[in-house]
């Protein structure tokens, strides 16, 4: 019989990828979560609901950051001060998600609310943009006092995404989490 750490790592990995090798890991995990282990004994960083925490405030720190780099209108960075965290949630396999989100109204108004709603996510539609519509009329409306018409299409500006890359790559492996923007800002 040959031993060697190949055929020792292989070994383990196969069990740490069955059934019963996910069973003893979940509960290994649970043990040292309620002992408040904030790493493995190989050393590894264990996700805490605190850890969670921390890194969802640095990735506001973060959303602010990036927004007011930008050159957002200020009507638009005012929304970045409602951004909360909602409470981490644990998954089945032990590791948890958090949600970012906005508390206030991202609504703007359009320059017609007789012909169109508006706006519902003024957020989204700066960082995605949007696509000139040949079929929409031009549309004019006073706007801060000034008669302006609508664009009728803009490149979007991808600051979510920005931000989410800049959290991964200088806080990511610090807390040990990874930032994904939602599925509204993709």
């Amino acid at each position: 019989m040959n031993i060697n750490m190949s055929s020792i790592m292989s070994k383990t990995k196969a069990f740490s990828e069955s059934p019963e090798g996910k069973k003893r890991m979940k509960a290994c995990l649970e043990k040292y979560e309620k002992e408040g282990r904030t790493s493995t004994g190989a050393g590894d960083k264990l996700i805490t609901e605190k850890t969670m925490w921390e890194a969802g405030a640095k990735m506001i720190d973060v959303l602010r950051s990036t927004a007011h780099s930008m050159d957002l209108p200020e009507s638009v960075i005012e929304h970045f001060d409602s951004l909360v965290c909602l409470p981490p949630i644990k998954m089945p396999d032990g590791s948890y998600t958090m949600e970012i989100c906005f508390t206030d109204d991202l609504h703007r108004d359009s320059l017609r609310p007789d012909l169109y709603d508006g706006a519902n996510n003024i957020v989204a539609i700066l960082n995605n943009g949007y696509s000139e519509n040949k079929n929409m009329e031009k549309v004019w409306g006073v706007w801060h006092g000034a008669r302006i018409h609508a664009l009728t299409g803009r490149t979007g500006l991808r600051f979510m995404q920005q931000a989410a890359m800049d959290f991964n790559a200088s806080y990511g492996a610090v807390y040990g989490v990874t930032a994904v923007e939602g599925a509204i800002y993709q």
